[in-house]
């Protein structure tokens, strides 16, 4: 779950929403890339694992709101990541085999190298490689080609939380092969600048569905009382060349 800050309280963004995002993003993108349906399939479904928890939130106690994304209990973060590309299999080994990257190269980036040596995400990433290279080899892929995907996976994932979020004002994408700076221009940060720009055409509009929560809650029961009465919200997004 994404919490965006909202002067009327929290917007809940669902990280299956934000993936859709991502996925808007494959389409609009300028340069080419191959195997194009594959790779925007990965882009639209990489949160995938996290859709049933998205649909019944945990309450944290901590801040009487729903777990982020980032907030979540890590054993339950490794249980859904552990699933997500298994999911897409039936749709694409090759879709799967990026999301299976793209998760492991969240925990190499941003978990620390002591907990990654510990269960249970060790056992995560032990499994996740495991998978990685029967999946390279079934699929008999180049893997540069699927470096190179998985990097614009990240990027797009990057992207899209930025927006999503709107907890800073500016912020700086730096891949191996695309780098980025993006700005929002305004308070309400939903409409951003970008350069340079990698979309086709000048201007990039991204809708998505969000639930307004108006306070935070004591219990289990209160929160889910709140998120079924909560008001649908509309949040369009937008992009343009800086």
């Amino acid at each position: 779950m994404i919490l965006r800050a909202d002067p009327r309280g929290t917007l809940l963004i669902g990280q299956p929403a934000h993936a859709w995002l991502s996925g808007r993003m494959a389409d609009a993108w300028a340069a080419p890339f191959e195997p194009r349906d594959d790779v925007r399939l990965a882009a639209l479904q990489h949160d995938i694992g996290m859709a049933a928890w998205d649909a019944a939130p945990r309450i944290d106690p901590q801040t009487g709101l729903p777990h982020s994304f980032t907030s979540m209990p890590r054993a339950a973060h490794v249980e859904l990541w552990s699933r997500a590309a298994r999911l897409l299999v039936a749709q694409s080994g090759y879709a799967a085999l990026l999301v299976s990257l793209h998760g492991t190269g969240l925990y190499e980036r941003y978990v620390a190298e002591r907990e990654r040596a510990a269960e249970p995400v060790r056992g995560y990433l032990a499994a996740e490689r495991a998978f990685q290279d029967r999946m390279l080899a079934w699929l008999d892929a180049d893997p540069a080609q699927v470096g190179q995907n998985a990097a614009l996976l990240r990027c797009w994932d990057w992207l899209s939380l930025f927006l999503c979020t709107g907890a800073a004002d500016e912020g700086a994408f730096e891949g191996d092969a695309v780098a980025f700076a993006v700005r929002f221009a305004g308070a309400a940060r939903r409409d951003a600048t970008l350069a340079p720009w990698p979309f086709r055409g000048d201007l990039l509009e991204l809708p998505a569905e969000a639930r307004l929560l108006a306070g935070t809650y004591r219990d289990q029961a209160s929160l889910d009382a709140a998120v079924a009465a909560a008001p649908r919200e509309q949040l369009t997004l937008t992009l343009r060349p800086g």
